[in-house]
């Protein structure tokens, strides 16, 4: 599955101010808009690898398994979905892993994965995150946080494409 890049730059234009800002944030100024690009970059190649993909830590045996999701849609509730791989126990209990997956263009999918990002990031910031680095161990974890790092520095440096038309989803 794939999402257009111009659409999710879009996305990321129009739904960066809902990403809070850090109170005491070290280092250079933080772009909410391009920190929002590069995890898609990172995660999907900027929306070119939406597939879903398994978690084994939120599978059975894993530490954050959801037994009621798990009941309801079996592995599809161990997946990560869309531009930003959101884990699919962060998205409220509405929405279907079949919604994230079947779209026309992807822009309605995306929007809702792209809302789930955005409350992963806004926990963290909300406890402080200080850094990248900070952002990177919330949203990824730390077994890999230097190799993630290094990838979104490069990815926040990419440039954005211009949008083809407004996303209105």
């Amino acid at each position: 599955m794939k999402v257009a890049p111009e659409i999710v730059a879009a996305l990321c234009r129009k739904h960066a101010p809902d990403l809070f800002t850090p109170t005491s944030w070290q280092g250079t100024p933080l772009d909410k808009v391009r920190l929002l690009w590069a995890i898609s970059g990172v995660e999907s190649s900027f929306g070119l690898n939406c597939n879903p993909r398994h978690e084994h830590g939120y599978c059975f045996g894993g530490r954050y398994l959801d037994p009621e999701r798990t009941r309801e849609w079996g592995c599809l509730a161990h997946c990560s979905y869309g531009p930003w791989q959101v884990m699919f126990p962060h998205f409220p209990l509405s929405v279907s892993p079949l919604s994230l997956m079947w779209d026309t263009d992807g822009r309605v999918a995306a929007e809702q994965c792209l809302v789930g990002a955005i409350k992963v990031l806004n926990v963290a910031i909300a406890h402080g995150a200080k850094n990248l680095g900070d952002i990177v161990i919330a949203y990824n974890g730390p077994a890999d946080e230097e190799h993630y790092s290094g990838q979104l520095s490069v990815c926040l440096d990419r440039p954005m494409p211009e949008s083809v038309s407004p996303v209105t989803a």
